[in-house]
């Protein structure tokens, strides 16, 4: 990428802001240079999506004063999905930010831009509604660009994006990102690649570093050990004053003495002074995750046998579970590539708790089992509910109980009415904490729990999770909360579960090209080898359509399902699946016509 000369695109000088009675920055001061490729960091509900509006012209800030070009184009990639565009497909949606006469001179871009994405020719004609949410993030950087902006803003581009999803967001800004940017993120991998400088906003002003985050963080930890440490010289001159100020003013009235009263009025007003401008030091995050002991004291808490999990349409059979047993207090990490079935079968999970007979089927539940439900989404939380309404829906918890947890998570009374459907990402990870907080399951599902939750919060929850008990089954394509967290993985592979000791093995497979390309034949991807994650809607297509897998892939395929099916017919009758036998067997007459 050929750099800028550097000089000041845009400044912010003593911004000033408060939102809802509650003040988001004080006199914070921010410079944008042509050359910055800048990462955004601070505690969720800090105002970092606030300040991306601001610098869009979209707020009426309190004070201070924002200087940039007249007519400095400002490209935008949001942090959810536009709903006006989800019925329209790839293409459309890229090019319906074009003018009429844009599309006549322009529009051969928007295939360049999604080709250079990541995307295939072959997915232009989907529906935006049927990609996964890392696919619709990427849209909506391919739209920001096509406008050619002078300065892009993006609003957690990484959400949702499986590894190889965010290997190409990663290589795109490093490589193809021709104009300055400013990235919210919670990936600390992602920041420390494309990012040559980091602003932290915290405490109401922002810190800034002409680093990459983990060089920043060491400097700006520094900052606060420094800033502690005079904090502590001043707490400590301030009582020697008010002490001083104290006795003086006894001497003065058993004395008579007015010199000595004067003395101990200009002492305390001294130590006032001093009190009122003290070193600040940092508040640290808001997630404030706090639960209670949540172990069940039982031989298994989740039995899973002979259970099929299917598409959410139930029009293609993902995975089959033989059996598993899930034992209180394991923390069981769900692996597998986009595609393969962990979000439906954390749903299939989640529908069969729901049911009146928990304790029998194909997936069965210790009695005394309560469940919690964190799905990626955050769908519960889109509706038209102010934050103590939803948590009165959401729990079983008092009028007391859902106010104090407000106020113990950092809200304040008059933002208890705040409609829930219009908080952001990292507000809405914390009410689905919150109500975890009150109900206090033992068994908690997570899907892709992490993705709001700021880095600071991410090492809270971790810790907070494991000193629960509380059982935990998860899905992450955060590899570090993942590592950390889990001390069991079971991993979706060539449509089985099987255990592994830990992770290693599949991010090595994931991370290798023949190794993806085989298992996408193997797990029928509508596109080999693509870096595109297609997790969210288990967006996959029949064998039919992989006219893109060359012929190893389908003979490694054929090989797997003939062994299948042999394995399955030297079973005792009542153990065998004659209906996947039936399927196996379509899909191998299936292979073997696209062969000949």
């Amino acid at each position: 990428m050929k750099m800028k000369p550097m000089s000041a695109l845009l400044q912010i000088i003593d911004l000033s802001f408060s939102r809802s009675h509650q003040t988001l920055f004080q006199q914070l001061n921010l410079t944008i240079n042509n050359n910055d490729r800048i990462g955004l960091v601070g505690h969720n509900g800090c105002g970092k999506s606030s300040l991306l509006s601001i610098i869009r012209g979209l707020e009426e800030i309190d004070g201070g004063e924002i200087r940039k070009p007249r007519g400095l184009k400002i490209g935008w990639v949001e942090q959810f999905i536009d709903q006006t565009i989800l019925d329209i497909n790839l293409l459309e949606a890229a090019l319906k930010v074009l003018n009429q006469d844009e599309l006549i001179t322009h529009g051969w871009k928007a295939k360049n831009q999604l080709l250079g994405l990541g995307f295939t020719e072959q997915q232009f004609a989907v529906p935006v509604k049927d990609l996964s949410g890392g696919q619709q993030n990427l849209l909506l950087i391919a739209r920001a660009l096509l406008l050619e902006p002078e300065l892009l803003l993006m609003d957690e581009p990484g959400n949702h994006m499986d590894i190889l999803a965010m290997s190409r967001l990663e290589t795109f800004l490093l490589h193809e990102c021709n104009c300055p940017f400013m990235i919210i993120s919670h990936d600390r991998f992602l920041l420390n690649t494309v990012c040559n400088k980091t602003v932290f906003i915290r405490d109401h002003r922002s810190f800034e570093y002409a680093l990459p985050f983990d060089s920043a963080s060491d400097q700006l930890l520094e900052h606060d050990k420094h800033a502690e440490k005079h904090r502590q010289q001043e707490e400590k001159e301030i009582k020697r004053l008010q002490a001083t100020a104290k006795r003086l003013a006894i001497w003065g009235r058993e004395h008579d003495n007015e010199s000595l009263s004067r003395k101990a009025k200009s002492i305390d007003k001294r130590a006032e002074k001093l009190n009122n401008e003290k070193t600040k030091v940092t508040e640290g995050s808001k997630l404030n995750v706090r639960l209670d002991n949540l172990s069940l004291a039982a031989r298994q808490i989740l039995t899973i046998e002979n259970a099929d999990i299917y598409t959410p349409d139930f029009s293609r059979k993902l995975l089959s579970i033989d059996h598993i047993v899930i034992q209180p207090g394991e923390r069981v990490a769900l692996l597998g590539i986009n595609g393969v079935g962990k979000s439906s079968t954390l749903e299939a999970i989640r529908k069969q708790f729901s049911n009146d007979d928990k304790t029998s089927g194909e997936i069965r539940f210790n009695p005394r089992t309560t469940l919690g439900y964190y799905d990626q989404g955050l769908d519960t939380l889109n509706k038209n509910q102010s934050r103590s309404d939803w948590l009165r829906n959401n729990t079983q918890g008092g009028e007391h109980e859902i106010k104090k947890t407000l106020i113990n998570s950092g809200i304040s009374f008059t933002d208890f009415s705040h409609r829930v459907d219009q908080l952001s990402g990292g507000e809405k990870a914390r009410m689905m904490f919150m109500a975890f907080q009150i109900n206090q399951p033992n068994l908690m599902i997570l899907d892709e729990p992490t993705n709001h939750i700021d880095l600071y919060g991410k090492q809270q929850l971790s810790e907070q999770l494991k000193e629960s008990g509380a059982t935990l089954i998860i899905t992450s394509h955060d590899r570090h909360f993942l590592d950390h967290i889990a001390t069991r993985w079971l991993w979706i592979n060539n449509g089985t579960i099987e255990e592994v000791n830990n992770s290693e093995l599949f991010y090595k497979q994931l991370l290798n090209p023949k190794a993806r390309s085989s298992n996408s034949a193997t797990n029928k991807h509508k596109n080999f080898g693509s870096a595109v994650d297609t997790d969210a809607k288990e967006n996959v297509d029949e064998i039919e359509n992989i006219s893109m897998a060359d012929e190893d892939d389908i003979l490694q395929r054929i090989d797997w399902l003939e062994t299948k099916i042999q394995d399955d017919q030297k079973r005792k009758t009542k153990f065998q699946k004659p209906t996947s036998q039936i399927e196996w067997q379509r899909e191998l007459d299936q292979l073997w016509a696209q062969l000949q």
